[in-house]
């Protein structure tokens, strides 16, 4: 039986993040696409922006992205 690494069968954190920003790049450009739908559209965008928000603000994120920052945690 073949061994698999976790981020074959498990997304990771690193590739999740990037992968999110592109779906918020691809909702904003269909927004101005569809101007009928916009509303709806952004509706969906103000709630996945907020949690991309909290994400962004979290050690995690910093970590995942390979950001330095410094940290009273020991």
């Amino acid at each position: 039986m073949q061994k698999l690494l976790s981020g074959e069968q498990t997304p990771l954190l690193a590739g999740v993040i990037p992968v999110f920003e592109v779906f918020l790049t691809g909702w904003e450009k269909l927004a101005q696409k569809k101007k009928n739908l916009a509303p709806f559209i952004q509706c969906g965008l103000d709630s996945a922006k907020e949690y991309y928000s909290h994400m962004d603000k979290s050690n995690s994120y910093v970590v995942a992205m390979g950001k330095c920052f410094s940290s009273n945690v020991y």
